[in-house]
């Protein structure tokens, strides 16, 4: 069966999407900040569990391909906050097995081991998967900066400064300054949730998925990332601090010039000067 994970969007309004999901006949629970819904379909026989997180992701296990679709696309407008336009998607599949004593990871076959039905295993294990696919966003961001001003820093690596006029650098820094606000504003979701400080049997299962996507050593990259733009930044910022600073002496050497003929128009050596050139 499939377990999949999507990032809509940057967040969800959460009264929002519970009034959503009550008129669409279901009854949403909430574990802390999450809200957690479930489809049944013959008296049970299969079951899709649904968890909304707000940071704009959602975890869906038990739904074929065209139902997650349904799902995604059947939130009202005004559900998603700064909706993203390409959506970012994971996908894991999962079974269960009472035979095994715990549930597992069998990374070669990308499938997750459920020794039982539980709600609250599956979310303990959404919310690595959940914050897997928020990073896949964090990341494209953060790679799409980079992109953008890899043209700055090869100029930087040529010549030791750049040829961008004040305006100019005064917009690298304005979208460098959004685009680590924004990442930053995020960054807080990959720590490890709330949710387990009052549930810290479950903290393992949550441990193994983090583990399985990768996420600290992901972070790491990130972070690494985020400082390289930071000190783009800071070069930037000394430029425009150089270009106005420059541009003040220079006004400050055209005011005492200007002072210095003025001055020296009033003096009586200076009109004898003035004579010899015919003045």
């Amino acid at each position: 069966m499939r377990c999949s994970s999507y990032c809509t969007a940057s967040s969800y309004d959460i009264p929002n999407l519970v009034q959503n999901l009550i008129e669409s006949g279901l009854e949403p629970k909430y574990f802390d900040d999450v809200i957690y819904a479930q489809k049944e379909f013959n008296n049970k026989e299969r079951v899709i569990d649904i968890f909304y997180f707000p940071f704009g992701c959602m975890v869906i296990w038990g739904a074929s391909e065209a139902e997650e679709k349904m799902i995604v696309e059947g939130l009202d407008i005004g559900v998603e906050k700064e909706k993203i336009e390409t959506a970012s998607s994971d996908l894991i599949y999962f079974r269960y097995n009472e035979e095994s004593e715990k549930t597992y990871i069998d990374e070669e076959k990308n499938e997750i081991i459920l020794h039982e039905y539980s709600s609250l295993i599956k979310l303990s294990m959404s919310h690595a998967l959940a914050q897997s696919v928020k990073l896949n966003i964090l990341e494209r961001s953060i790679s799409d900066l980079l992109d953008k001003t890899t043209p700055i820093q090869k100029e930087l690596a040529a010549t030791g400064s750049v040829s961008l006029s004040k305006k100019e650098i005064s917009k690298q820094i304005g979208m460098m300054f959004n685009e680590r606000y924004s990442i930053n504003l995020h960054s807080d979701i990959l720590d490890v949730p709330e949710f387990f400080w009052r549930r810290p049997s479950y903290e393992p299962l949550y441990i193994m998925a983090a583990e399985f996507q990768d996420i600290q050593l992901r972070q790491n990259i990130l972070n690494h990332r985020l400082d390289m733009v930071h000190e783009l930044y800071s070069i930037l910022s000394n430029e425009l601090n150089y270009i106005h600073s420059t541009r003040m002496e220079m006004i400050i050497i055209i005011l005492i010039t200007i002072e210095v003929i003025i001055g020296l128009s009033n003096h009586d050596f200076f009109s004898k000067i003035l004579g010899l050139f015919g003045f």
